[in-house]
């Protein structure tokens, strides 16, 4: 009998082509956008997260333990040279850095607007802060140690203060003995990140400069690390925190924790966008599964008549709907993995939004990525979904009564 069932099952997927095509396609496409929806937005969280860390955060940072609370340039890092050259022998690490930061007041003769300024060796300095900031260069160039006073700025705060390229600002600041100071410096470059805020509020000049106004010499105020593992960082911040007791030892999930929480609900995030299209294929396929049992009403009230059990007729229901599915969850999986695979290569640019997108820290070219067990997971999300849907017309299946049904269409 399970045998006629099966067979059955077939026949009546192929019998009637135009419903069982709306089916297929249907799975099809929910598969598809399972798994490009994801696939989209996982490299878009990606793409941010990383986008942050090389930026501004990094994987480790070190400062002095009053610094973070007031910015005040006087808590400095001590030995901190040293320091640099005892962490660049660590073989979890990376890259390393030393900056000098000061916060103060950006001023041209049009505006002025605060902001916070970062001191760094330009010539030496191989952190990924660096690199990017200089991918993002849109006129001009780095700072140059020879010249004094240079400074490197983002579009934004140089439309806010209405700078251009070789404009001359004064930067306001406290310096090292609690006074207030003031240098002026000379626009060398402006860049254009993914992020408006950090255009707006980051200026980038030598540290010497910086560190001369401040009114002292080789001062150090944060160290950036670059670890080999983004996941490990934070164990390696705390055995820093150990060996450096007097110091204060930040892994990124500290000092962004914005970041962190992003990180955390990313799985939770791709799971809520697969069940959202998982709960619109299931009600376009009980749409569909109902329409074929009313269609076969005489029919399945003829099997009935005959002898078929409810459990056989209800089992025919739901294998033609797990048939279809076998059918239509391959093709959408494939047709997934090659969406997923050409646009993470080739990328999907979102430079129309690059207003909105660049206001929240997110780049305007996204390269989706999906991992293996999303791929397995949404295909077990149809399957799940199908079976779902077809409970409800093989219920409707069970309640006809042979010989109404058979007499309806007669």
């Amino acid at each position: 009998m399970l045998k006629y069932i099966l067979k059955l099952g077939w026949k009546n997927v192929w019998r009637n082509p135009t419903r069982s095509g709306v089916v297929i396609i249907t799975v099809l496409l929910g598969t598809w956008a399972g798994i490009f929806a994801a696939g989209f937005f996982n490299g878009m969280l990606d793409d941010y997260i990383k986008g942050q860390i090389n930026l501004t955060v990094g994987h480790i940072q070190i400062m002095h333990p009053e610094f973070e609370d007031l910015y005040n340039p006087n808590y400095v890092i001590p030995n901190a040279e040293n320091l640099i050259e005892t962490l660049q022998e660590n073989p979890r690490v990376d890259e390393v850095s030393g900056k000098s930061v000061a916060t103060g007041l950006a001023q041209s003769a049009r505006n002025s607007f605060g902001v916070t300024i970062w001191g760094m060796d330009i010539e030496n300095d191989t952190s990924a802060s660096v690199h990017s900031i200089k991918g993002y260069l849109k006129d001009g160039d780095f700072p140059e140690a020879e010249n004094r006073n240079q400074i490197l700025i983002g579009d934004d705060l140089a439309e806010r203060l209405g700078l251009e390229l070789r404009s001359r600002m004064v930067l306001s600041f406290q310096d090292i003995s609690g006074d207030l100071t003031a240098g002026a410096f000379r626009v060398a470059g402006i860049f254009d990140s993914f992020d408006s805020r950090f255009d707006e509020n980051f200026v980038v000049v030598n540290k010497a400069d910086l560190n001369r106004i401040l009114g002292g010499e080789n001062l150090t105020h944060n160290i950036r690390i670059d670890t080999d593992d983004l996941m490990t960082a934070g164990v390696l911040a705390e055995q820093l925190q150990n060996s450096y007791p007097d110091l204060e030892v930040k892994s990124w999930r500290e000092i962004a924790p914005d970041l962190r929480y992003v990180f955390d609900m990313q799985d939770l995030s791709l799971y809520m966008v697969m069940i959202i299209i998982i709960i619109g294929l299931i009600f376009s396929i009980i749409n569909t599964m109902l329409m074929a049992v009313m269609e076969r009403t005489r029919e399945l009230g003829m099997l009935r008549a005959i002898g078929m059990n409810k459990s056989r007729t209800f089992s025919m229901v739901m294998l033609e709907t797990v048939f279809l599915t076998l059918v239509g969850s391959p093709i959408g999986l494939l047709l997934g993995w090659l969406t997923i695979t050409y646009f993470g290569n080739s990328g999907i640019d979102l430079s129309a939004f690059s207003e909105g997108l660049e206001g929240w820290g997110f780049t305007t070219m996204i390269y989706p990525s999906l991992a293996l067990k999303y791929y397995l997971n949404i295909v077990l999300f149809v399957a799940v979904a199908a079976l779902i849907s077809a409970l409800y017309p093989a219920w409707r299946a069970l309640q006809l009564r042979p010989v109404e049904a058979i007499r309806k269409f007669n």
